[in-house]
């Protein structure tokens, strides 16, 4: 699934724990349906956490 940051940089982004690719929550922030990690990501477009 491809993930969207609010500045519309669109990116799939894998969890580095387990290898499963991130979903977003409804508040936007990346989760990873197997493992449960919410990691902090930077957004390479804006610099923002995602």
């Amino acid at each position: 699934m491809v993930v969207e940051h609010i500045c519309g940089f669109k990116k799939e982004i894998y969890c580095r724990e387990c290898g499963t690719e991130l979903i977003q929550n409804s508040h936007g922030q990346l989760l990873c349906p197997k493992c449960g990690r919410r990691p902090a990501i930077l957004c390479p477009n804006c610099g923002r956490l995602w």
